[in-house]
């Protein structure tokens, strides 16, 4: 995440806000700019935010002072033992992915086991949000309808790659509802 993504940022929250979730998971602290959001936007009673990098723990650690509804945590969230259940989960997936050796196939699985690890973590209504750069389709997950709020011009985002990108959008996905046995015909 850089500084010149905060626009949009802005935008997926206060866009958002009308889905009122009172437990958030966020994956990632970062510059804390979507941390920032989220309290302001969406106001909720917990906020777990979990991050890898020790340094950027303690940025979080002074985050949370005076933020009653949030809960710092190191590590990697896949190694976890998450027991909540949260109404929103978000995540920024920047993926630290080599251009060069990119294989689409590994990273379209990995972000299908990806989600059905978070899908497991939202409760009954719960959704799963993340950026979506660019004015193309958005990738759909298993298991999950998506949904797109808006599409919308930002600023030029400086990308990974060095290009700038002007087109995003607000999505989120909704978990596809399970039939159980008494769903059958």
């Amino acid at each position: 995440m850089s500084r010149s993504e905060e626009p949009y940022f802005k935008a997926i929250f206060s866009s958002l806000s009308y889905l009122q979730p009172k437990k958030i998971l966020e994956i990632g602290f970062g510059l804390g700019i979507s941390a920032e959001l989220i309290q302001k936007y969406l106001k909720p009673k917990l906020h777990d935010i979990y991050e890898i990098e020790s340094s950027i723990y303690n940025d979080l650690e002074e985050f949370a002072v005076g933020r009653p509804s949030v809960r710092a945590h190191l590590g990697d969230w896949q190694r976890q033992l998450i027991k909540q259940k949260y109404d929103f989960i978000f995540y920024d997936p920047f993926d630290y992915i080599e251009i060069e050796g990119f294989n689409y196939e590994k990273w379209i699985k990995a972000r299908a086991k990806m989600a059905e690890r978070m899908k497991k973590l939202l409760s009954v209504e719960g959704v799963l949000c993340h950026p979506h750069f660019g004015d193309g389709e958005v990738p759909s997950l298993p298991g999950f309808t998506t949904i797109i709020v808006e599409r919308l011009k930002v600023s030029p985002i400086r990308m990974a790659d060095e290009t700038f990108c002007e087109d995003a959008a607000v999505i989120f996905h909704k978990p596809n509802k399970e039939k159980s046995c008494s769903d059958k015909p």
